[in-house]
């Protein structure tokens, strides 16, 4: 079903940054950043049962002929909120770097469209006010580019054409990014409010249910305990996105030679490793809370890929 008043969705953002001069060719900016959205389609199910009870769900629809509905409504709002510095060195004596660190808090209240209808509730949407799934409270990413000091014009190894062919003209470049984990959502796996709901259904919630890292385990990444199945015919008091899993530490390192055949000719030599150090980024748990042990609470994959190797050859003329 379709909004029967569509509105038009628009978008306000603002922002004032600082920025200041620093020695060494370096530069540091301090920003906020804001943006707010309504008017939001997004999706529901009108065509839930209002009430939780006893009975079949069918005959208590308010379109009891008619099944769960998908219905598309301008009814969404998304608020962001961010303090972001950057540290930047302009190129001098072979080295160049960009560091940008970013704290905010990213929040929607509705079942958004490219994540599936998803609120346990569809009358009662005030309970959805979440963050977003894309949402990372820190992030902190550095690049940079830096000729190390060997061979032809620099102050080691610089008098001997052979060792210049050999070890000058090295760059060595890497990108660097920590973030923090993204959000999940604690769910159980049949609907305790007998309403038809499409949606992710919601526990009740005893106590936080987030973990310490000394207690953390790739086995259980937060506690079971402060979750239980909710009685029967009713809704969880749970809610989304309340806790999050783990966060990403990923190192891409460089390296490039360019040879200078003739002044029109040249030839690069690269090469590139994604996640060098081969480091394990976990993904976020299963937040199936009555899936059992092994799965319940429990980390199966991993975020990011392996360490992965290209050399690359290019000859311009």
């Amino acid at each position: 079903s379709l909004d029967t008043y569509v509105k038009t969705p628009y978008m306000q953002e603002w922002n004032v940054a600082v920025q200041r001069g620093l020695p060494g060719k370096m530069s540091l900016e301090v920003a906020y950043v804001g943006m707010k959205a309504v008017h939001l389609e997004g999706v529901a199910d009108m065509n839930q049962d209002m009430v939780p009870g006893p009975g079949a769900v069918q005959s208590r629809r308010p379109y009891p002929f008619f099944g769960p509905f998908a219905s598309l409504q301008n009814r969404g709002n998304s608020w962001y909120d961010s303090l972001q510095w950057k540290l930047q060195k302009s190129l001098s004596h072979g080295l160049y770097f960009l560091s940008s660190f970013t704290f905010a808090k990213s929040l929607n209240d509705f079942p958004t469209i490219n994540a599936g209808l998803s609120a346990d509730n569809s009358y009662n949407l005030k309970l959805y006010k979440q963050p977003t799934n894309f949402f990372r409270p820190m992030s902190w990413v550095s690049s940079f580019d830096y000729l190390l000091p060997f061979g032809k014009g620099t102050s080691l190894l610089n008098n001997n054409k052979a060792l210049d062919l050999i070890v000058g003209g090295w760059h060595m470049t890497g990108i660097l990014t920590l973030t923090h984990g993204g959000v999940f959502t604690p769910t159980m796996s049949y609907d305790s409010s007998n309403t038809g709901t499409q949606g992710l259904t919601l526990p009740n919630r005893l106590s936080n249910g987030a973990l310490s890292g000394s207690q953390r385990t790739l086995y259980q990444w937060f506690n079971l305990n402060a979750f239980v199945d909710d009685p029967t015919y009713s809704f969880g008091n749970s809610g989304y996105g309340i806790l999050y899993g783990p966060g990403l530490i990923n190192l891409d390192f460089g390296l490039r030679k360019i040879f200078n055949i003739t002044e029109r000719q040249k030839l690069q030599l690269r090469m590139e490793a994604f996640n060098a150090p081969n480091h394990p980024s976990f993904a976020n748990p299963d937040g199936g809370i009555d899936d059992g042990p092994g799965s319940a609470a429990a980390i199966t994959a991993t975020q990011g890929s392996n360490r992965v190797v290209q050399l690359g050859l290019k000859y311009s003329f």
